[in-house]
C-alpha cells in the first residue's frame, strides 16, 4: 500500500480523535482522560504486536529512535491533556479540530523544512493559507 494511503487514514483517525476528545471533555476530568487514552493506546498497540507475531513483530530499535519514540508520546500526552482542557471550557469542535489539526499541519511542515526536506513555493503558501485559516478561527473563539 502507498504511504500516502497510510497518512489519508491517519487523518481519518485525528479527525475522529478530535471530535471524540470534544465530546469526552464535559464528562472527564482533562488529567484521568489524557492518562486513559494513552493506555488505551498501549493496550491496542500491545494486542497488534502479539498478533503480528515474528518477524513483523521483531523490535529493532535504536537509541536516537528511542528518543524520539519518548518525545513524541510526550507530545501526544500534551495534545491530549490541552485539548481536552480547552474543550471542556468550551471551545467549539468546529474552531477547535481546525486550529488543532491546522496548527499542527504548520508545525510538521516547519519542522520538516528544519530538517532538510526541500520547501517548494506550493509548500510555503499552503503552511500560511493554514496559519491564516487557524488564526482566523481563533479570533472567532
Amino acid at each position: 500500500m502507498a504511504p500516502v494511503v497510510f497518512a489519508a487514514l491517519a487523518s481519518v483517525s485525528m479527525g475522529l480523535w478530535v471530535v471524540f476528545n470534544k465530546v469526552a471533555a464535559g464528562y472527564v476530568n482533562q488529567l484521568l482522560g489524557a492518562i486513559l487514552l494513552s493506555v488505551t493506546a498501549v493496550a491496542i498497540g500491545g494486542t497488534v504486536f502479539l498478533l503480528r507475531g515474528p518477524p513483523a513483530a521483531q523490535l529493532v530499535t535504536s537509541p536516537k529512535g528511542i528518543i524520539f519514540v519518548v518525545l513524541a508520546g510526550a507530545a501526544a500526552f500534551s495534545m491530549d491533556f490541552l485539548s481536552l482542557t480547552a474543550y471542556s471550557r468550551g471551545l467549539p469542535i468546529t474552531v477547535g479540530g481546525p486550529i488543532i489539526i491546522g496548527g499542527s499541519i504548520a508545525v510538521a511542515t516547519l519542522l520538516g523544512f528544519s530538517l532538510g526536506e526541500p520547501a517548494t513555493i506550493t509548500k510555503v503558501i499552503a503552511i500560511v493559507l493554514i496559519v491564516v485559516g487557524a488564526a482566523l478561527l481563533a479570533r472567532v473563539a
